[in-house]
């Protein structure tokens, strides 16, 4: 079953949330719409396809500061203007900075919305760096909120990122290319009929097990299909160890040149560690574009 159009919308809160949103959705516009939430309207720049919220009471165009307050009540006034777009979603995919005014203030404020409506939302929040005492405070305070309002929150350390950026030789503040892999990898695993379908009862089924929940991304070749794993559990955006899950969705990308024996092996070490009665959902899909290459996506739960 294909989706409906609009039903998977991948927002963009505060500055950070606004780069990773737009570089995640080029991969996958086809499948997905984008929102953009900011106060600084450079934050807008080059997302032609984007449906842009911009938030600034003030007339600067600079941003809202290290003011979450200001920022809710900002994205409270303006709402209505995005409620279209909002209704029709049915998985949400947010992606934001925490620590500053926009992302600490508005992203939780929109989850909650979404929430409230029936949508799956995830979200993916950036932490500051330990060396940012005040945008420390800020986020501390504003992942708990973030978290209560979204099925799934993945906390993502920037320092992490940032030495795993500079491993891959990418620039740390793009993701080093994890968070678009995940967030294309999510969206053709629910938008797309594949080999093996997946769909959004599937997730919803894995991420409402009791116990904490996390994504994660794997990628490697044909060649050394044993990497896939091993970059998965490594992956920056992994908070929790998966050992004892619960539950787990597992999709496994690749060309025409994947295999069973490629889908059996990697599916088969990945869940390795998890409980003996771990409920497993698997699903496959193969692309043109993936020649030589393989991708794992995994929403993992009931995790202590």
């Amino acid at each position: 079953m294909t989706m409906e159009e609009g039903a998977i919308l991948i927002v963009g809160v505060g500055g950070v949330g606004c780069i990773w949103a737009t570089q995640a959705h080029s991969r996958c516009q086809e499948l997905s719409e984008l929102l953009l939430i900011d106060a600084d309207e450079s934050s807008f720049e080059g997302a032609s396809t984007a449906n842009c919220l911009f938030l600034d009471a003030g007339g600067e165009g600079k941003g809202s500061a290290a003011l979450p307050m200001m920022a809710t009540h900002r994205l409270r006034e303006g709402l209505d203007s995005v409620m279209p777009l909002i209704e029709k979603a049915e998985i949400m995919l947010i992606l934001t900075g925490l620590g500053g005014g926009m992302g600490s203030g508005a992203s939780s404020e929109i989850a909650s919305v979404a929430k409230n409506r029936g949508c799956l939302v995830l979200s993916i929040a950036g932490l500051p760096f330990a060396e940012q005492p005040l945008r420390c405070s800020i986020a501390n305070e504003a992942i708990s909120s973030l978290d209560s309002n979204s099925h799934v929150c993945i906390r993502v350390s920037m320092e992490r990122l940032a030495w795993q950026a500079r491993q891959r030789k990418t620039d740390w503040i793009t993701g080093s290319g994890w968070i678009e892999e995940l967030i294309e990898g999510l969206v053709t695993t629910i938008a797309e009929v594949g080999t093996i379908n997946l769909d959004l009862m599937d997730m919803r089924s894995i991420i409402e097990k009791p116990g904490n929940a996390t994504l994660i991304v794997g990628t490697g070749t044909t060649e050394i299909p044993g990497s896939v794993v091993e970059m998965a559990r490594n992956s920056p955006l992994s908070e929790f160890e998966i050992q004892g899950a619960k539950g787990c969705l597992v999709q496994l990308e690749g060309g025409p040149d994947m295999t069973l024996s490629h889908l059996d092996q990697i599916t088969d070490a990945f869940v390795s560690s998890m409980d003996p009665d771990c409920q497993v959902i698997m699903g496959a899909r193969t692309s043109d574009d993936m020649v030589g290459r393989l991708r794992l996506v995994a929403v993992v739960s009931g995790l202590e």
